[in-house]
Formats: C-alpha cells, structure tokens, sequence
C-alpha cells in the first residue's frame, strides 16, 4: 500500500514539473532550453530510482523461498535394516515462523490403538508405551535457525525430556523445492545420527 502511495505521489509530482516546464520552454533562449532539459532528466532519473529500488527489493523479498508455514508429511523413508519407503504415512504437521517451530507426528506405519483418556489409569504399560511412547508419538515446540542448507532446532518443550536437556540440538539437512520440503536429521547433541529417517513434506499452507 505505501508503495502505491509513493508512485501516485511520484506521478503527481511529474505531472507538475511538466507542465513547468512546457509553460516556460518556448520563452527560453537555446541554452537555458538545453539546462532545463538537462535538469528534467536528472529529476525523471531520481524520482524512477526512488520508486523503482523499494519495489524491487520487495519482488525480490517476494521471489526467495522460505520454510515459514504448514508442512503435512507425506512420505517417510527410513534406513538401516528394515530400510523402508512409506508413501501413506501416519498423520504429522509442521510448522515453522519466523524463528519458532512446532512439531506434532505420529511415528510407525500403522494407527495407534485407541486410547480414551479415562483408560488411563488402568492402561499397561505397553498400552501406554504404545501410545505416547518415542515409537508411538513425536511432538516438540522451540527454536530454529538456518544455514548452509542445515536446519537446526532446539526444543523449548517436548514429549520426551532429552530434547529439552541444556545444550541439547539437532542438526538436519533440508531442501525446499516450491511446495516440497525435505528433512534428513544428521547428528545431535551426542553425535551423528545413525539410521537417519528422511520425511518428505507437502505445504498446506
């Protein structure tokens, strides 16, 4: 909006200086026409600098890919020995600001069994395990930052508590192409990563 404000005004003001000049031209003698030809020029040549620079820079803003959004996953590829590529995969959102971003998937390649919060308390271990256990259930909220094509998050809030250890971190490679983000995790705090399970986002938003 403001862009379009300046360059009303910009229009204005040549309009103005235009018709200046057309009203005085004819009086002039051949050198002062010369001056004031040159004069227009080199304010014609501003004012399109002034309004052409922060345009510009806007359509290149515009123009950069970024990861800031909501990524569905769409395809999980794992490796080591059950080496595995699932193209229907569990449900699992994430999403990036700024500078935040939160993460909330379900992990294995079948539904979790149902269970009711009222079941809680009588639920086994394995049934509980099952269900908001690390094979059962990721989910964590924190930092991140970008560079060299390797995204590294720090988790200020998670299901599981090592995430959130002091120092804790991890470092994936990433690539964006248009509506596809892709996110191999390669070490941690404790190290590289072994096995290291690749997920294949789509942009919903």
């Amino acid at each position: 909006m403001c862009y379009e404000i300046l360059i009303g005004e910009t229009v204005k003001k040549l309009q103005i200086f235009n018709r200046v000049v057309h009203k005085n031209f004819d009086k002039e003698d051949p050198v002062n026409k010369k001056l004031m030809l040159a004069v227009a020029a080199v304010a014609v040549a501003g004012l399109m600098a002034l309004v052409g620079a922060p345009l510009l820079s806007q359509s290149k803003a515009a123009s950069q890919e970024t990861i800031q959004g909501v990524w569905r996953i769409t395809e999980v590829t794992t490796t080591g020995k059950d080496a595995a590529t699932n193209k229907n995969p569990q449900p699992g959102l994430y999403i990036f600001t700024a500078r935040h971003y939160s993460i909330a998937r379900v992990n294995g390649t079948t539904a979790r069994a149902t269970l009711p919060a009222a079941d809680y308390p009588k639920a086994t271990a394995a049934q509980l395990l099952a269900a908001w256990g690390p094979s059962g259930f990721a989910a964590q909220s924190g930092t991140y930052e970008l560079a060299g094509g390797k995204l590294t998050t720090r988790a200020i809030v998670s299901r599981g508590t090592g995430p959130m250890a002091p120092g804790a971190f991890s470092t994936s490679s990433y690539k964006l192409d248009g509506k596809t983000l892709t996110i191999t995790p390669e070490r941690n705090q404790n190290g590289p990563t072994e096995n290291p399970t690749t997920s294949k986002l789509t942009r919903i938003e």
